[in-house]
């Protein structure tokens, strides 16, 4: 038979030493002395500023000391992440690696995207979003004539991921919630349903299109089915000029101005 484990009965509360740091109620079961002060201090404020004897080099040094390794890891997980988006963009550029390409590119989005969590995954759209810097109005292009927009024979995604917010919507939601889902995700200004001289947009990173300026009630699988969005793309959202809107018609394509 397995011996009977032991009772650790402490006398009294003199066995536990507490910490010296003002507010800190821990305790612990061993001494641990400042080399400075000789006070007792837990591991959470070994290094604790309050000491009269640690000079403000010496507790600069202690903070590096501890901050360094959590520094080495940012700069080599930047550098994986690089490393990652590059191999991925050149395997986009071959035919026979594209789908492998892809998957690891959402998966890299859907690592850390954001989004309300009742949607079922079943029905999750991811794409990176980026911000707009500034409230002020972006300069745009109408193009009346679809035979002066600049067709591109097939789209592509942009492996480079930097300065975007991950995010994920429902494919059954139309484009107008989608908008306002993303502006909640990503804390962006949104007075679309106020009337005002601005309202916000979404386009493709890729050549600027704007995704359906006017019908703003599509839905998410249509676009995704018609190809005008491919899941995992770059999305800009950005403001533009009422004034612009009031002035198109159905035939009439918007693409941002960089």
């Amino acid at each position: 038979m397995a011996p009977k484990p032991k009772d650790v009965n402490l006398k009294n509360d003199d066995e536990i030493f507490r910490c010296s740091s003002k507010g800190c109620k821990k305790g612990n079961l061993h001494e641990m002395l400042c080399s400075k002060c000789n006070k007792h201090y837990c591991i959470e404020h070994r290094f604790h500023p309050s000491c009269p004897e640690i000079d403000d080099e010496t507790m600069a040094m202690k903070i590096e000391q501890y901050e360094a390794p959590r520094k080495q890891f940012h700069e080599a997980n930047k550098h994986l992440q690089q490393k990652i988006t590059e191999n991925i963009r050149k395997a986009l550029q071959s035919s026979a690696k594209v789908k492998t390409a892809t998957k690891i590119h959402l998966m890299r989005i859907k690592q850390k995207a954001l989004g309300p969590k009742s949607i079922p995954d079943t029905e999750r759209l991811y794409f990176a979003i980026k911000k707009p810097e500034n409230m002020d109005v972006k300069p745009v292009k109408i193009v009346t004539d679809v035979n002066n927009v600049e067709l591109i024979e097939t789209l592509s995604l942009d492996p480079d991921l930097k300065d975007t917010v991950p995010i994920f919507i429902s494919s059954k939601w139309s484009l107008g919630r989608v908008l306002d889902s993303i502006c909640d995700t990503c804390n962006i200004r949104n007075d679309n349903n106020k009337s005002g001289d601005v309202k916000l947009r979404l386009f493709r990173q890729l050549d600027g299109y704007c995704i359906s300026p006017l019908k703003m009630d599509v839905e998410m699988s249509d676009l995704i089915r018609k190809e005008i969005l491919v899941e995992g793309d770059k999305l800009v959202v950005e403001y533009i000029s009422n004034t612009v809107l009031n002035s198109l018609d159905e035939n009439s394509h918007i693409f941002l101005l960089s």
